[in-house]
This record gives structure tokens, C-alpha cells and sequence, in this order.
């Protein structure tokens, strides 16, 4: 069964808000609680996953604007190879008002790296993402490109293996948060509790307090480097277009994940075409006499040049399409076509004996006569 388009999911406009995203997701999450639609508990949790799914991307500003660039195909990389599942899901938080103890949210979320009612391990740190752009000739949208680029990223000490203790072993449980990485204050309201989860102040979300910082890293786990990546540019890609590149981030230290490398890539403009989709748009002039009596011209096209039949009458600003000469697909076989207006040379002077040729060849008769006429008075008196 194909998958439905996010914003259909939560049932929201493309231009809706991100408070508007999260109400919706609130609303439907309420719904199609299996506590609540009882009749058939197995369709609810499949419809709860489809709309947490959607929200997973949809509430990140980054996964969003993907999705919104190159569809699904822009954050199938964010999921593993069989897709969303549980454990892609960073939301939880605005959840747990919700569903509380219930068991679908200890067993949709308990386990998963997620604290629970019942407890459970602390979420695990990622590094930071980085983003870089880099600018392509408008070729490279054609064949594609395998650019080399330097990023700046930190990778785990080896000293301490990305703990930031000295050995990788000069550390103890948080005493704060009991190796959570998260801490739970509940304050009274008249005969209402309010319930707030953070991260721990003390260790700072991972559950283990520092005894001894490493001397290389100085306890931060992390050293700051240079890496060259290739980057695999696919044909078609769109200007603007972001690519995902997992896990070439910054480290997390603590023996956390490192971050994604997101690459924007930007094509050099043309001076003579201009994309629009996958058809590409230009422009060429031709003389008179071609338009006339027909000939063959040769027009720029992406990759280099092609000739271009003009048939005899043709008139100023027809368009020809070369078909094939456009961009490709994105991960397609399809190619858009090259759109060529055809605009005509007029001379801006003539010579007499050129002038008395145009008006023999279009039928307007013979050149008018130039000699002085007789005064009126003088035609009268003979």
C-alpha cells in the first residue's frame, strides 16, 4: 500500500505552523489511543504509528524542509532500511502528557531509550549536525558530481573512548538522576499534579558524572578535526536540494553518536539557459534570410552544443523543443527537453539596391521616384 503524504496524515495544510502540526498530531494521537478505539485495537496502533511517523518529520524544521525539497525520498535516510520505527521517534515528550502510564506507551516507548513510568535507560547523546553548501557547474545536475569537501567535525578521543574521563573509566552513576539523564519534578496544582521531565543539570543528559577529566580531550570526549568526504551528488538533483550524509557530524562524547553531515548543493548560473523543473530554457537569434528560407543553426545546450533546424518561414519567437536535452528525473531514467525561442535579426539599413530585391521578392512594386515635381503655377500657364 503506497504511503500517504505527510501533511494529509495530520490532516494540515503545507503552510501550517509548527504549533498547528503539534495540535493536529495531539488531537489524532487522542483518537486513535487503543485505549480508546477498543473495536479494533490493531488498526489504531498502525494508524498511531503512520501519524507519528508523519509528525517525526513534519515537527523538524530540518526533516521537514527535506521532505517538502525531494518528498520521501529526502529523509528515508533519517530511518533505518525498513523504515520508521519506534526507535526513529524524538518526540516522546509530547506524548507522555497523553498517554501517562498507559501500557501502549510503555510498550510503544519503554525500551527504546525512552524513560517510562516504570523507568528505563536514558536517551542516548548525539553530536551536533553540520551543514555545508557547496556549488556545482549546471552540468553536474545532468551527469551528477563526486565532489571531495573538507568538513570540520570532532570525532571521539581515543584516550578516553569519547567518555571524557581519564582511561575511560574515572566516572560513577549520576548521583542526581540515578544513570536516567533525566529528571522528573512533579508540582501540585489545587487537585491537579503537573508532571515535567528535563535533562539532568548535573551530568547533562548522560546518566555519569566525571570523577576525573581525560587529559587529551579535556574531559569532553571529543577532538576537533578535518575530514575530506566524497560526496555523491545524484543526477537530477534540484538547486537547493539537501543531502543527508549519516553520522559525518560532530560527536557526542560519552560514547554518544556523532551528528549528520546535511551538504546544500547550488548550481552556478547560466548566462544562457535557465531550468524549470526538468526542462531547460534558452534562447538563440537568427538572420532574416534564414527565417526566411529555412537553414540550420547551432544553440548551447547543457552539455555543450546541438543544431537546430529552422524551417523557411518561420516566424519571430517560435519555440523549439529539442527533446531529451533537459535535466533528468531524480533518481528517475526520464530527461525533460530543452525549450529554444527563436528570435529574428531585422537589418537596421539597406542599401537601395538591397531595398528594390525585398520589395520584388514580397510583391510591393517598384522603388517610388525621387525627382523634384513641377511647381503647380507653372503646370497652369502651359
Amino acid at each position: 500500500m503506497p504511503k500517504r503524504d505527510y501533511y494529509e496524515v495530520l490532516g494540515v495544510a503545507k503552510t501550517a505552523s509548527p504549533d498547528e502540526i503539534k495540535q493536529a498530531y495531539r488531537k489524532l494521537a487522542r483518537q486513535y489511543h487503543p485505549d480508546v478505539a477498543k473495536e479494533n485495537p490493531k488498526a489504531a496502533e498502525e494508524k498511531f504509528k503512520e501519524i507519528s511517523e508523519a509528525y517525526e518529520v513534519l515537527a523538524d524544521e530540518q526533516k521537514r524542509r527535506h521532505y517538502d525539497q525531494l518528498g520521501f525520498s529526502g529523509v528515508e535516510t533519517d530511518f533505518g532500511p525498513g523504515g520508521f520505527t519506534w526507535q526513529n521517534f524524538t518526540h516522546v515528550g509530547d506524548l507522555e502528557d497523553l498517554l501517562g502510564a498507559s501500557p501502549l506507551f510503555r510498550q510503544f516507548f519503554g525500551g527504546f531509550g525512552f524513560p517510562t513510568e516504570g523507568g528505563g535507560p536514558s536517551r542516548i547523546a548525539r553530536g551536533s549536525d553540520v551543514e555545508l553548501t557547496i556549488r556545482l557547474p549546471l552540468a553536474a545536475a545532468v551527469r551528477g558530481a563526486h565532489p571531495t569537501i573538507e568538513v570540520p567535525r570532532s570525532t571521539p578521543c581515543s584516550d578516553c573512548q569519547g567518555t571524557g574521563a581519564r582511561g575511560g573509566t574515572a566516572f560513577e552513576t549520576c548521583p542526581e538522576c540515578h544513570g536516567q539523564g533525566q529528571v522528573r519534578r512533579v508540582q501540585n496544582r489545587g487537585f491537579t499534579q503537573l508532571l515535567t521531565i528535563g535533562q539532568c543539570p548535573r551530568c547533562h543528559g548522560t546518566g555519569r558524572r566525571i570523577l576525573e577529566k581525560c587529559p587529551t580531550c579535556r574531559g569532553t570526549g571529543r577532538l576537533n578535526s578535518v575530514e575530506r568526504i566524497e560526496v555523491a551528488v545524484p543526477p537530477g538533483v534540484e538547486d537547493g536540494a539537501v543531502l543527508r550524509i549519516p553520522g559525518h557530524g560532530m560527536a557526542a562524547g560519552s560514547g554518544g553518536r556523532s551528528g549528520d553531515l546535511y551538504v546544500q548543493v547550488e548550481f552556478e548560473p547560466s548566462a544562457t539557459l535557465r531550468r524549470e523543473g526538468q526542462d531547460a530554457y534558452a534562447e538563440t537569434t537568427v538572420p532574416l534570410s534564414t527565417a526566411l528560407l529555412g537553414g540550420e543553426v547551432t544553440v548551447a545546450t547543457i552539455e555543450g552544443h546541438a543544431n537546430l533546424k529552422i524551417p523557411a518561414g518561420t516566424q519571430p519567437e517560435t519555440p523549439f523543443r529539442l527533446r531529451g536535452e533537459g535535466f533528468p528525473r531524480f533518481r528517475g531514467s526520464s530527461r525533460g527537453d530543452l525549450i529554444i525561442t527563436v528570435h529574428i535579426e531585422i537589418p537596421r539599413s539597406l542599401s537601395g539596391h538591397e531595398r528594390d530585391l525585398v520589395r520584388e521578392a514580397l510583391g510591393a512594386g517598384p522603388r517610388a521616384t525621387t525627382g523634384k515635381r513641377e511647381p503647380i503655377w507653372r503646370r497652369r500657364s502651359s
